[in-house]
Order: structure tokens, then sequence, then C-alpha cells
């Protein structure tokens, strides 16, 4: 009971104290309040936020500094006051720049390129150009470029003014270099790329000093008309047939030549196979004829030498002793013989032997005497 009534007794001073907290914190909340009200009213009015991906460009209006500055400003919020500073926002990320016949994935689009080629026809040409704009000025594989400032100061401030600058500076270029190329000469991949990276290189070249960086030039798509693909194609075969006739004509010419030496050979088989009969049987008479020449020259030997035994041997029988020479012959012979009777013969009178073989009497010792005495 005592606990209770001292309680009510300090409740008023309590509650007090506790308005008293609450108020000062109402206070303190309503003075935070006011200065972040007049701090973004400050900021509205005297700042501006430069986005992530962009830089920023002051430009002062009047007074010290007037004009642009060279400095980039970084993303964030950056003082400006208005009437006497401006900030100008420049992108830096990867710009597409496109030259087609419609819009595609967002990029800036414009009509497609009308190329002039110098056989006289004209090639629809879709391409790309890929660029950004420089952070700062410098210098980039050693070629010299400006930065923001330079972009704002010679082309513009406004994301139209530079693509409409861009469009027309890349179509110049792109017309200039590809129209180097002849309407066939389209179809050939290096030359075609060749003029594409001397457009690339000549836009690198141009924009550099105004803070544009150029990645790339893309030759997307070309699109003959009708009536020049009609042409090319009558040219395409014209020539196909040209090469062609060419080629046959130089085979027709290689076959006569082809036919020309077969004849002549076959001509000259026949000839060299004649000519070698003709000698064959030429060789073949000649060794006939030397031959039977030789032949006969042995038979006239032989019988020269026959003649000549012949001649000696009835020399050396009418000599003294020739018939013993006989009946040594006569022994041999008797000796050959085989069978038969032969009766009234002595065997060693040789002179009753040649007497009955030649069939008559030889002579006599006296006779063959005076034979010898009576030769010279």
């Amino acid at each position: 009971m005592v606990f209770r009534s001292l309680s009510k007794h300090r409740a008023p001073g309590h509650s007090h104290i506790e308005g008293e907290r609450g108020g000062f914190l109402a206070s303190f909340v309503f003075l935070l309040l006011m200065v972040g009200a007049i701090l973004g009213v400050v900021a509205f009015v005297f700042g501006t936020i430069v986005p992530i991906g962009a830089v920023g460009v002051r430009k002062i209006a009047f007074g010290p500094g007037q004009g642009l500055r060279e400095r980039s400003l970084n993303p964030g919020l950056q003082w400006a006051i208005p009437g006497y500073s401006t900030i100008y926002k420049v992108p830096q990320t990867l710009r597409v720049l496109d030259f087609s016949l419609g819009e595609e994935g967002g990029a800036q689009t414009g009509n497609s390129l009308d190329i002039p080629t110098v056989d006289g026809t004209t090639v629809d040409v879709d391409a790309a150009v890929l660029y950004r704009f420089h952070a700062a000025g410098g210098e980039d594989d050693g070629l010299a470029h400006g930065g923001p400032s330079d972009l704002i100061q010679h082309v513009g401030a406004t994301d139209d003014q530079w693509s409409k600058y861009l469009s027309q500076v890349a179509e110049n270029e792109l017309k200039r270099s590809l129209s180097a190329l002849s309407t066939v000469e389209f179809y050939d991949p290096s030359a075609r790329e060749s003029r594409v990276r001397v457009a690339q290189r000549a836009l690198k070249e141009r924009l550099a000093p105004l803070g544009v960086d150029v990645r790339a030039v893309l030759l997307r798509r070309y699109r003959y008309r009708e009536e020049i693909d009609q042409a090319i194609f009558k040219k395409n075969l014209q020539e196909l047939e040209s090469a062609y006739n060419k080629v046959a004509g130089e085979f027709a010419e290689a076959q006569r030549d082809v036919n020309k030496v077969d004849s002549d050979g076959a001509v000259a088989i026949q000839n060299l196979e004649k000519q070698g009969l003709g000698a064959a049987d030429t060789i073949r008479s000649e060794g006939d004829l030397y031959r039977r020449e030789k032949y006969a020259q042995g038979d006239l030997l032989v019988a020269e030498a026959r003649a000549n035994v012949d001649q000696m041997r009835s020399e050396v029988l009418s000599k003294v002793g020739g018939d013993v020479y006989i009946a040594l012959q006569l022994a041999q012979f008797l000796a050959s013989l085989k069978g038969g009777v032969i009766s009234n013969l002595d065997p060693y009178d040789f002179d009753a032997w040649v007497k009955r073989l030649a069939g008559s009497q030889a002579p006599s010792d006296a006779q063959r005497v005076e034979a010898k005495d009576a030769r010279p």
C-alpha cells in the first residue's frame, strides 16, 4: 500500500521528463530534415551528378577560366552554379554507328550506303562503325588524340550532334574507300577487306583530334541490284564461256599434235620395220653368198689338196719303193678283211699281190732299173 502510494505520488514528474525528451528528439529530427532539405536544394541548384560510365566537362560562362575546362570530371556529384558553370556529360561506353535499312539491336542506324564502283554500277552496303569517346587527351598507338572538351568544342554537346557528324564523316570515308573497287572485286574478300581497313585508318586519323576512338569498321553485307545481278551473271557466263572455248581450242590443238605425232610415229615404225626387213634380207643374202663362196673355196682347196695328194701319191708310186708303200697299204687292207678265201698266192710276194689286185703283171726288177736309168 505504501509502495503504491509513492508510485502514484511520483508519476506526474516522470511524465514531464519523458515529454521533454520526446520534444528534443522531435526537434533534432526536424533540424536534420531541414538541413538535409537545404543541402538537397543546394545540391540540386549548385551540383550535377555525373553518372557511372561517363565523364563530365565543365564550362565556365564568364570570368576567370571562361570556356571549357580540359580536365575531365569523374563520375559522382560535381558542383555547378546556374548561369555560371555547366557540366556536359560524355559517355565512355562502346557505341555503334550502323548503316543499314533498319534499326538493329538499338544501334544508331541510317540508310545503307550506296557505293558507286569504278565500272559504273552501284552496290548497297550495310556497314557498322564501332567507336568510343576518349576520357582525356593523350596518345594511343602512336596517334595523338583529343579529349571530351575537343569533342564538345568542335562538334557539339549533344548526342544528336555527335551522331550526325560522325555519320556524315563515316559515310564519306567509306564511300571514298569502297568506290575504288569494281563490281566483281566485291566478290573478292581480300580486296574488299583491304578497302575496309583503308576506311578504318582514315576515320581513325580524322576523328582522333576530336577525342573519338574508332575501334573497328565492319562491312556486314553488300547487295547488288537486280539489273546488276543479271549483268554480273551474264558477264561471268561470258567469261566462263570464253575460258571454256579457249581451253577447248587448246585441247583440240593439243589433240591434233598428238594425232600428228601418233601418225608420224606409226609411219616411222613402218619405215623402220621395212628398213629392218630389207637390211635383214641383205645381210642374209650376203651371208649366204659369203657361205657359198667359202664353201666353194673350201671345196676347191679340198679338191686341190686331193689332186695334190693323188699327184704326190702317183709320183711316189712311180718311184722306187712305191711297191713297198703299196704293200703296207695292202697289208692294212688285208688285215681289215673278214671272211673269204685267197688261194695260190704267197703272202710275202708283194709283186704278185700288186699284180693280183691291179689285174696286171707288175714290172720286173730289170724293167725298174731300165726305167730308172732312162729318167733324165
